[in-house]
């Protein structure tokens, strides 16, 4: 499986296209959830999050970060979402399972249909969408949950500024046991 770079201003840290699929379907659902896409720059954030979980481009896929993390208060917004994501996760066993993000998947491309980012001439097409994640076939993510948990803890580390790799460091950020 591919990685991505997820980074703001250079420093960030890898992660396997399937962890940033997940922050970006969890980032999303937790926007929904709390009815924040009523503010316009997190309502762009949302449609964007939803634009980069189809993975267009393997091993090039996005956060979005810098193009709107731009000051302290939106940081400090996002931050409390992945809050509440950590809590899920950690307290949770129905939260990161294949059902479920394969349901998170949905909502994206349901995002996507009403922009107008993607068409579906019908239902089956927008089944194959849905379903070229392949998190409806993955069984063993819940067995794994704590590396989703610690994706979720290295982007809120990237995001208050208190990491300090760039995409030529060691990859021990990963080594968290």
């Amino acid at each position: 499986m591919a990685s991505s770079f997820i980074e703001i201003k250079d420093i960030g840290f890898w992660a396997r296209d399937g962890f940033v699929e997940a922050m970006q379907l969890c980032l999303i659902d937790e926007i929904e959830n709390q009815n924040l896409d009523k503010i316009e720059w997190i309502s762009e954030f949302k449609s964007e999050l939803a634009l980069q979980s189809l993975p267009l481009v393997y091993g090039g896929m996005s956060m979005e970060l810098e193009e709107f993390l731009t000051n302290d208060e939106r940081k400090s917004q996002i931050i409390q979402l992945i809050d509440f994501i950590i809590n899920k996760i950690d307290s949770t066993d129905n939260y990161i399972t294949g059902n479920n993000l394969h349901e998170l998947r949905k909502k994206a491309m349901i995002i996507l249909s009403k922009n107008g980012n993607l068409e579906f001439n019908n239902q089956k097409e927008f089944d194959k969408a849905v379903n070229d994640s392949r998190w409806n076939e993955a069984n063993g993510i819940a067995d794994v949950k704590d590396r989703y948990l610690h994706s979720f803890k290295l982007l809120k580390l990237l995001i208050n500024g208190e990491m300090k790799t760039t995409a030529s460091s060691p990859e021990n950020y990963w080594n968290y046991k």
